[in-house]
C-alpha cells in the first residue's frame, strides 16, 4: 500500500475494507474493497489529493448526486460517495471483467460484430444520460468495463465536476488530465466554454475507429499536437486502414467524427438506432456470439430455470391475436415487451437492477431476432402507464404497458433478497388477453455477489426459453421437452438439429455434443445424439450416452422418458418395445420427430403401411422440423410402394424433391424404383443417366442398382440386363479414390452377382469383410453369395457369425435377415420356416419386396403371408 492509501484505510474502515490497488490515473486510484454493510466486493475511486483539493466536497457531491441518479443497464452504477480524511471517493460495482483499454492492449482491432455491439451499449448508456442532462466529457476505452457480453460505461459526472469546478487550463498546467487527449472533441481541445453532449459523440467516434482500425484517427508526440490535430486535421476514413468494414458503419464513424458538433449525429438517441440495425442480420452484421433465427410465435409457453448464480422464477403464458376486451387495441402475438422489474429487496442500492434486467432481456430477444419492443420505448410506455396507476387510472399494469406498445406478451417481474447474500429475480411472461399467469419454475438461487453476472445468466434464461417457442421446429412440442438453461446450449442444439435434418451427421454429432457440455442437465441434445449414433453404426457409443440420460431420473419430462425408452429398445432390437415407446412419445409431443417416428415404425416395422401414409399425412411436412427432413419424403414414398401404389409415390416424389431441391441424387434413386416398377424402362434409363452423373453418387450408389433389382423381381430379364450392363459400365469406370468406400463396394458386388458374375461377386463382398469384418450386411451378403455358389461351408461359416454377433441392430437383428437369406439360398426350408415364424420381431419392411437375396425365398407361403401388408 502507498501513504495515502495507508491513510485511506483507517478513514474508511468504519464502512470498507480496502483489500488491494486495482490501478490508476490521471484523476483517480481505483481499490478493491468489501462493502462490509452489504458484504459484497466493491471498487473505490478515490480522486487524486491535488484534485480534490481544486474541486472541493461540496461541488464533488453535488455533481456525483446528479450521476448517481442514472438507472441504466449498460451505465456502471454508484452505490456511495463521500469525503474521509481529505480523501474524495465514490463507490461502484466491482466487476471482474476487464476494461476496454485492456482488451485493446491485448487483440489490437477487434472483429466487426463485436465492435458494434460494444459501441451500441455505450450508446445506449449515453443515449440515458443526455437524456437526464448528464454529459459524460471523458468516452474512452479506459472507462468502458466489460462484463460477459456486455459494455458498461463508468465516471458520469466527474469531468464535468472536475471541469466546471477548477477550469481545464489551471488542471493542465498542475499535471492533472482532463478528459483525455485522444478522444477530445474539437471544442474540448479548443477549450469551449459552451460544450454539449456532442462531445460524447465525437469520442465514440474516436472509440469506433480505433476499434476497428486498432489505432486512434490521430497521433502525436505530445498532448499540444492531438489537441491541434483534433481542431485542425481531418481524419484518414476508416477503411484506409481496415478495407473489410462495412460502409454503412465506415459513414456512421466518419459523421461522428465531423469538427463542428452541428455536423455530427445529433443525438446518442438518433445514433443507437443505427447501430442495432447493424448489429442484426438485416444490418449486415450479426452479433457476436448468436446466430439469427427463423422463427414463428407460438401459443404454449413454459419456462425452466438453471442452476448458475441467480434464483430465477419464471411463469410464462402464451397469447392469442385477438383484442382485449373493451381496449380497441389489437395486439400482436408474435411481438413481446419487457416491463421494468420491481426491486422488492428493500436496498435502494438495487433500484436500478430492475432496468438493467428488462434492458439485457430485451437485447437478448433482440440478437436472437425475436420481435420485442425497443427498451427505450418500452420504458418510456412502463413510465406512462406506472404515472397513470398512480393516478389509479389503470387497474392492471401488464395489460396497459400491453395495449400501450400492441405486444401480445410481456415479460415483468421482481427482484427479492433471499438471506444476506443471494438474489432471487422473478420472470413472468403474461397473456395480454387474460391476463393470467400459466405457471412457474424454480427459484434457483446463488450468490448476488455480481449484479451483470445475475442478469446476464437471467438474460440467457429468458432468450432460451423464449427462442425453444419461436423456434418454428421445436414450437409445437416445446411444452413436452426440457428447458435449456442457456441461449448458448440451445444454439448448439438448434445447429445440430438442422445438420441432422440435412444427413450431416457428423456435424449434428458435433453439436449435439457442444450441447450437451453446455447443459449437463438438459436431455435433449443426447437423445438427439443417441438417434446419430444409432444411425452411424456406433452401438456402444450410444449405449454410453443413453446411460447418462438413464441415471436424469425424474428430471426428465414424460415425454423424454418415452423416448429415452424408445431408443433403448431401439438400440437392443426389441422392436415391439420400440414401437410402443414411440408411440407414446409421439402422443406426448405432438408435432415432434417423434410423431415422425411412428410413421417410420408403422411401415419398417410393423408393415403397417398405410397407417404410415396417414400419419404422415397428419404432418406438415412443408413447416417446422419436417421442411428441412428429406427422410419425410422417403418414408411416405416407400409406404406407398409397399402398397403398391407406385404412381401416386412418384407425385410425393415429385412434390418432395421440388421442396428439396438439394437432394437430387436420392430423388433421381427414388424416381428410378417406382419407375421401373410400373415398368416404364425407357424412363428408367434415361433417369439413370442423370443420376450417373451425379458428382456425389459414387458415396452411395444403391440408387443405380435398386431399379435394376425391381426389374429382376418382376421377370423383365431382357430388360433387366439392358440397364444392368449400364450401370456396370459406370462401376467399372469409376476411379480409385471413388471406389474405396464400403457403399460403393457393396452395391458394385450385388450388381456383379445380377449379372450372373457370381465369382467377382464373392472377390469384391470377400475383400470389403476383410476390411470392415464387423459389417453384418457385407458379411450376411458374402454368405448369401457362397450359399448360391455351393460353397456350403463358408456360408455356414459366416451364418454362424451372424448367429454369434453382439449387436442387434438399430430396428432388429439385422443377423436374422441374413442368416434367414442364406438358409434360403443353401436350400434349408426347415431352418428358413424356423426363423421365418419370428420374423415380425426383426424383419425390416423398407426394401425387402425386391431385394434379390430373397429370391429363394418368394415361394414360402410364410414368406408370402409376411410380405402381406398388415394395415
Amino acid at each position: 500500500m502507498t501513504d495515502a492509501s495507508d491513510r485511506l484505510k483507517p478513514a474508511l474502515a468504519d464502512r470498507y475494507t480496502i483489500e488491494r490497488e486495482l490501478g490508476s490515473g490521471g484523476m483517480a486510484t481505483v481499490y478493491l474493497a468489501q462493502d462490509l454493510k452489504h458484504e459484497r466486493q466493491v471498487a473505490i475511486k478515490v480522486l487524486r489529493q491535488e484534485l480534490a483539493a481544486a474541486l472541493g466536497a461540496e461541488r464533488f457531491h453535488q455533481e456525483i448526486k446528479i450521476a448517481a441518479n442514472l438507472h441504466h443497464p449498460h451505465i456502471l452504477p454508484l452505490y456511495d460517495s463521500g469525503e474521509a480524511d481529505g480523501f474524495l471517493y465514490y463507490v461502484m460495482p466491482y466487476e471482474e471483467g476487464q476494461s476496454l483499454r485492456d482488451k485493446l492492449a491485448k487483440e489490437g482491432e477487434l472483429p466487426v460484430p463485436e465492435a458494434v455491439r460494444i459501441l451500441r451499449d455505450v450508446v445506449d448508456a449515453l443515449s440515458h444520460a443526455h437524456k437526464h442532462n448528464v454529459v459524460h466529457r471523458d468516452i474512452k476505452p479506459d472507462n468502458v468495463m466489460l462484463s460477459e457480453r456486455h459494455a458498461l460505461v463508468t465516471d458520469f459526472g466527474v469531468a464535468k465536476a472536475v471541469s466546471e469546478a477548477t477550469g481545464a487550463q489551471k488542471l493542465t498546467t498542475e499535471g492533472v488530465a482532463l478528459g483525455t487527449p485522444a478522444y477530445m472533441a474539437p471544442e474540448q481541445a479548443a477549450a469551449d466554454p459552451h460544450i454539449d453532449h456532442r462531445a460524447d459523440i465525437y469520442a465514440v467516434g474516436v472509440i469506433a475507429y480505433e476499434l476497428l482500425t486498432g489505432r486512434t484517427p490521430f497521433v502525436g508526440n505530445t498532448q499540444q499536437e492531438l489537441l491541434a490535430a483534433h481542431v485542425t486535421q481531418t481524419p484518414d476514413p476508416v477503411t484506409k486502414y481496415r478495407e473489410s468494414v462495412p460502409p454503412s458503419l465506415a459513414e456512421l464513424v466518419m459523421k461522428c467524427l465531423e469538427k463542428k458538433a452541428a455536423d455530427r449525429w445529433q443525438t446518442a438517441e438518433e445514433l443507437l438506432p443505427q447501430l442495432e440495425a447493424l448489429a442484426t442480420p438485416s444490418g449486415g452484421v450479426t452479433p457476436t456470439g448468436t446466430s439469427p433465427i427463423n422463427r414463428v410465435a407460438k401459443h404454449r409457453w413454459m419456462m425452466a430455470g438453471g442452476t448458475v448464480g441467480v434464483a430465477i422464477v419464471v411463469a410464462v403464458i402464451a397469447v392469442l391475436a385477438a383484442i382485449p376486451r373493451g381496449s380497441g387495441v389489437r395486439l400482436d402475438p408474435n411481438h413481446v415487451v419487457v416491463a421494468e422489474f420491481r426491486n422488492e429487496t428493500g436496498d435502494p442500492s438495487l433500484d436500478q437492477f430492475g432496468s438493467r434486467v428488462g434492458h439485457w432481456i430485451t437485447q437478448g430477444l433482440q440478437a436472437a431476432a425475436i420481435p420485442v419492443t425497443p427498451w427505450d420505448l418500452a420504458l418510456e410506455a412502463w413510465e406512462y402507464v406506472e404515472s397513470e396507476a398512480e393516478e389509479r387510472r389503470v387497474r392492471d399494469r401488464i395489460i396497459a404497458l400491453a395495449e400501450e406498445t400492441g405486444a401480445g406478451i410481456v415479460i415483468s417481474g421482481a427482484l427479492y433478497r433471499v438471506g444476506t447474500d443471494s438474489i432471487e429475480v422473478q420472470v413472468s411472461m403474461v397473456d395480454a388477453l387474460n391476463g393470467g399467469l400459466l405457471g412457474s419454475v424454480g427459484p434457483v438461487r446463488g450468490i448476488g455477489t455480481s449484479e451483470s453476472e445475475i442478469i446476464a445468466n437471467v438474460q440467457q434464461q429468458v432468450m432460451a426459453f423464449a427462442a425453444l417457442r419461436f423456434d418454428e421446429s421445436l414450437s409445437d412440442w416445446a411444452d413436452a421437452v426440457g428447458e435449456p438453461p442457456t441461449y448458448d446450449a440451445y444454439q448448439a442444439f438448434s445447429e445440430g438439429q438442422s445438420r441432422q435434418w440435412s444427413g450431416e451427421y457428423e456435424e449434428a454429432e458435433r453439436e449435439y455434443r457442444r450441447a450437451s457440455q453446455l447443459a449437463p442437465t438438459w436431455a435433449q441434445p443426447r437423445i438427439r445424439l443417441v438417434v446419430v449414433l444409432s444411425n452411424r453404426q456406433r452401438p456402444f457409443e450410444a449405449d454410453s450416452v443413453l446411460r447418462v440420460l438413464e441415471g436424469f431420473g425424474e428430471r426428465l419430462t414424460p415425454y423424454e422418458r418415452a423416448a429415452v425408452m424408445a431408443r433403448r429398445a431401439r438400440l437392443q432390437g426389441d422392436r415391439v418395445a420400440y414401437y410402443r415407446y414411440v408411440r407414446r412419445a409421439g402422443a406426448l409431443a405432438p408435432g415432434s420427430p417423434d410423431e415422425f417416428n411412428v410413421a417410420v415404425g408403422a411401415w419398417r416395422l410393423r408393415n403397417r403401411p398405410a397407417e404410415a401414409v396417414e400419419v404422415l399425412e397428419a404432418i406438415d411436412p412443408e413447416r417446422g422440423w419436417a421442411r428441412e427432413w428429406f427422410g419425410y419424403w422417403e418414408v411416405m414414398v416407400g409406404s406407398l410402394r409397399n402398397l403398391g401404389m407406385h404412381r401416386e409415390a412418384l407425385e410425393v416424389i415429385t412434390r418432395g424433391c421440388q421442396l428439396h431441391p438439394d437432394r437430387t441424387r436420392s430423388c433421381l434413386g427414388l424416381r428410378a424404383r417406382e419407375l421401373a416398377a410400373l415398368g416404364d424402362v425407357d424412363e428408367v434409363k434415361r433417369v439413370l443417366d442423370i443420376l450417373e452423373a451425379e458428382p456425389d453418387v459414387q458415396s452411395n450408389p444403391s440408387g443405380l442398382v435398386f431399379p435394376v433389382e425391381v426389374l429382376h423381381v418382376d421377370g423383365l430379364d431382357d430388360v433387366e440386363r439392358d440397364v444392368l450392363e449400364s450401370v456396370l459400365e459406370w462401376f467399372a469406370n469409376r476411379p480409385l479414390g471413388e471406389a474405396s468406400s464400403m457403399d460403393y463396394r457393396f452395391w458394385y458386388g450385388k450388381a456383379l452377382y445380377l449379372d450372373g458374375r457370381n465369382d467377382d461377386a464373392f472377390s469384391v463382398v470377400d475383400a470389403l469383410v476383410d476390411d470392415f469384418p464387423d459389417d453384418v450386411r457385407s458379411r450376411g451378403f458374402r454368405g448369401f453369395i457362397c450359399a448360391s455358389s455351393g460353397d456350403s461351408a463358408q456360408a455356414l461359416e459366416d451364418a454362424r457369425w451372424l448367429e454369434d454377433y453382439e449387436w442387434l441392430g438399430a430396428f432388429g437383428d439385422q443377423t436374422s435377415y441374413w442368416r434367414t437369406v442364406i438358409a434360403g439360398a443353401l436350400g434349408d426350408r426347415e431352418r428358413v420356416a424356423e426363423l421365418l415364424r419370428d420374423a415380425d420381431t426383426w424383419w425390416d419392411w423398407a426394401n425387402a419386396s425386391f431385394s434379390i437375396e430373397l429370391d429363394p425365398l418368394r415361394d414360402y407361403p410364410e414368406f408370402q403371408e409376411l410380405m402381406r401388408p398388415k394395415g
